[in-house]
């Protein structure tokens, strides 16, 4: 099973080499900051990218040895690359799917949400399925906690009740057709004591699970029905960890480090096609991944999302790192996103845009 994954995950390493060399996913620095010879430099040459308000005060001092020649644009100290191409909603996935312009009101000043209020925060009921990432028949054995997030995204105080899903999926679960297991089944679950009006993080793992930290998580009171929040949960086969590090690069993940991944949705949760991604602390690479939704793969060719909004940033240190998307409507850049999460070892972080979150705004 774990040969026919790696052959399934494999991408032509010559691949990887002509990313370096372009600078996609490089860490080459620009030299130095200021001017040079009438030139400006990092950080002055980086523009401020539009509907970056709400992350102003949060803003980490950009590191300039981490600029690449291609950065043209920063999101609240986050050196970012400029589109290729115009933004657009993904049509056709069967998740988080949408027609028509993307939806970007709730990043400019005038259509943030309303501000969290934890002071009004109760304990509701969250459930949902307990979803796949890439390759694995049964969600079966994965164990779920939920933290709030403290500083620097550290992991704060646990909420609810910790719970493992059921040791066999196929009574009480979701089940789908796919190739390599016939049919998939994937657990549902029902978690118990979780805080509305508060920054989460949800933690995915298990014996057969890698570790899965899921950021910038938010239950707002006025979207829970009858005390439920609906909510949808993934999880990582662990021999998947470093299987899609040898498609991106080449080798496995640095014992000790992780990775960073996640997707970008605009204002209506729908996914964004030629979103750009990156990061401010120094990784191998940055990927983003092929449209299969059943079985996404890193696409060392693409410059920016494609229909699945999938970006990952490999072989991290542990540690605060900050995270950022942006885009072009019309040619004109405009920010989708930033957050403060943290990596852990040997881990996956994920960090999905959604927009201006509640406790986010300023």
């Amino acid at each position: 099973m774990r040969h026919a994954i790696l052959r399934s995950l494999l991408l032509p390493i010559g691949g990887l080499a002509a990313l370096l060399a372009s600078g996609c996913g490089s860490d080459t620095a620009t030299g130095g900051t200021g001017t040079t010879g009438g030139e400006v430099q990092c950080p002055d040459n980086l523009i401020k990218a539009p509907n970056s308000e709400f992350c102003a005060a949060s803003a980490e001092a950009i590191n300039c040895t981490l600029v690449t020649p291609a950065d043209k644009n920063q999101v609240c100290g986050v050196p970012l690359r400029q589109p290729s191409d115009d933004l657009k909603r993904s049509a056709t996935v069967k998740e988080f799917a949408g027609a028509g312009a993307p939806k970007l009101d709730c990043l400019a000043p005038a259509g943030y949400p309303a501000k969290a209020d934890p002071a009004s925060s109760k304990p509701v009921q969250m459930s949902g399925t307990v979803k796949i990432f890439s390759n694995g028949c049964e969600s079966k054995l994965v164990k779920i906690e939920v933290f709030e997030v403290g500083a620097d995204g550290a992991l704060g105080a646990a909420a609810g009740t910790a719970l493992t899903t059921a040791s066999e999926c196929k009574t009480n679960g979701v089940a789908t057709d796919i190739m390599d297991c016939g049919t998939r089944y994937e657990c549902n679950y029902i978690y118990s004591g979780v805080p509305t009006e508060k920054e989460l993080v949800i933690r995915t793992s298990g014996a057969n699970w890698a570790d899965f930290y899921d950021y910038n998580i938010f239950i707002p009171t006025a979207e829970v029905m009858n005390g439920e929040w609906k909510h949808n949960l993934r999880a990582l086969a662990a021999e998947d960890y470093n299987a899609i590090a040898q498609a991106a690069i080449g080798g496995p993940i640095t014992a000790g480090n992780g990775a960073l991944a996640g997707e970008v949705h605009d204002c209506g949760d729908v996914r964004l096609i030629n979103a750009i991604v990156d990061i401010d602390q120094p990784k191998k690479i940055l990927s983003y991944f092929t449209s299969n939704e059943a079985h996404p793969l890193p696409d060392l060719g693409a410059t920016g999302t494609s229909t699945l909004g999938i970006y990952a940033a490999l072989d991290v240190a542990p540690g605060p790192v900050s995270v950022a998307a942006l885009g072009t409507v019309g040619g004109k850049v405009t920010a989708l996103g930033h957050y403060r999460a943290r990596v852990f070892p040997n881990s996956v972080s994920i960090v999905t845009f959604r927009g201006v979150e509640p406790f986010q705004v300023p």
